[in-house]
């Protein structure tokens, strides 16, 4: 194709890019003649009226016949130069001059041939569908008048003879358009490879932007969950503190103290997590959070004043650890165990955040292959406006009694992203999620199943 290069890639490389092999003299050469086809049909061009005049019958031709021979061999060079760029006009202008060319000298001569040989080529080579055809077609049908036409003193009258001369030029004809045929089929089957892999190059490179869009949507909830927790727990304790450090100075102190730990943690994670954001830097070597880390999790949370009770049914499989068989155990993955650590998480956060200091339950049951999740905390009641005070230590007084009752869903709710990331998190291992309140007892319950594929 015009204009377009393909260079050989070396099989050794240097600093981890590959090293082109060096382009030899026919290489470049050929490059360039595909860059320039208009150059190179030219000196073609000049190549076979060379040929015309090397060939010229003077013996044969007056004045004006040598007139009229250089005239009409000039043209169809100068026809030939745009065989390429405009096939379709050069052919019809090769067409009148040939067969004016026949009419006047009644005998063939060298710039019909190369003509007729090259149409011939050029036909096949760059003409569309519907005109290929019908330039064949014209073409055997000139050639054999011109056979034809040719006089008995230049050619034998015995039909015999003339036939033979017509299957010659058709023969002749029909190589030099099989050729073109040959290239025209390279030409689009080289089309149809770069074409090809142009299309495998943006098909990756939108795999690589979705796989970034994918990792950078995964560190954003990591870090909702992050400052969910964290911030949470924060404000809970600094109201705490501050309502507290009058009459117990002690449990200030404490409030500050869980402030100062949660914030230290919060922030080595969100700055482990920034880390992959930023380019040229590899992530953190620490593992991510999962089940074995939910007792931490219970206790961070009973600092902050949530009264939590975590019941396990049956033992959480162990990490897996690449072992496969029908001999290795039942394994959790990495994957689902961050996101049951997860749902635990932002059901706390929620729980803190809209019941205060009620009770909690985190109920974990364990199956082969799946674990249910159920964190259930009840409605802290709203206080009323008369009395001034709350049952929670760590609810100050002048916070609406609506406020201070609110739950999950209700009245000063936000959009509810952390709900949606909990369940987005389950349903990438195919799990359900249940989030509402329990008529029957009374609370506000998160009940979510994480599925998953023994190794």
């Amino acid at each position: 194709m015009p204009g377009y290069e393909v260079t050989r890639s070396a099989r050794s490389y240097r600093g981890g890019m590959p090293v082109p092999f060096p382009r030899t003299l026919l290489d470049r050469a050929t490059l360039w003649a595909r860059g320039h086809v208009l150059a190179v049909d030219a000196c073609w061009a000049a190549v076979w009226f060379g040929m015309s005049m090397l060939t010229w019958p003077r013996a044969s031709f007056d004045a004006t016949e040598s007139w009229v021979y250089l005239a009409v061999s000039a043209a169809c060079c100068a026809a030939l130069v745009t065989r390429r760029t405009r096939p379709l006009p050069c052919l019809a202008a090769l067409g009148i001059l040939l067969a004016f060319h026949i009419l006047w000298f009644d005998q063939p001569t060298t710039p019909v041939g190369v003509c007729a040989l090259v149409a011939s080529y050029t036909a096949q080579a760059e003409l569309p569908r519907p005109w290929r055809a019908i330039g064949f077609v014209l073409l055997l049908t000139g050639a054999a008048w011109a056979v034809l036409s040719i006089p008995p003193d230049h050619l034998s009258a015995d039909l015999e003879l003339r036939l033979n001369s017509v299957l010659s030029a058709w023969t002749a004809v029909a190589l030099f358009s099989l050729l073109g045929t040959f290239r025209r089929r390279n030409r689009e089957e080289f089309a149809r490879v770069v074409e090809h892999a142009q299309l495998l190059e943006t098909q990756r490179e939108q795999e690589v932007r979705l796989a970034t869009l994918d990792e950078r949507t995964r560190i954003a909830r990591e870090m909702h969950d992050i400052l969910a927790h964290s911030l949470n727990v924060i404000v809970a304790q600094a109201d705490g503190g501050r309502y507290a450090a009058s009459a117990a100075p002690e449990r200030a102190v404490a409030a500050l103290s869980t402030i100062s730990q949660v914030g230290r943690e919060s922030a080595a994670e969100l700055h482990q997590l920034l880390g992959v954001l930023r380019d040229g830097e590899g992530r953190g070597a620490a593992p991510a959070p999962g089940v074995g880390d939910l007792p931490g999790l219970v206790d961070e949370y009973h600092r902050a004043g949530l009264r939590i009770r975590l019941v396990q049914h049956g033992r959480p499989p162990a990490p897996r650890d690449g072992r496969t068989g029908p001999t290795a155990p039942s394994t959790l993955p990495t994957t689902a165990s961050l996101t049951v650590y997860r749902v635990v998480q932002e059901s706390l956060a929620n729980a803190l955040k809209h019941a205060g200091t009620a009770a909690v339950r985190v109920e974990l049951t364990w199956s082969p292959g799946r674990v249910e999740v159920v964190v259930a905390n009840a409605v802290r009641e709203a206080v009323p406006a008369a009395s001034g005070a709350s049952t929670s230590p760590y609810a100050p007084p002048s916070v609406p009694p609506s406020t201070v009752g609110a739950h999950p869903g209700g009245g000063r709710r936000g959009p509810g992203h952390g709900l949606v990331g909990m369940r987005e998190r389950v349903g990438l291992h195919g799990g359900t999620l249940e989030v509402g309140a329990d008529d029957a007892t009374g609370t506000w319950r998160v009940r979510a199943v994480v599925p998953w594929e023994d190794a």
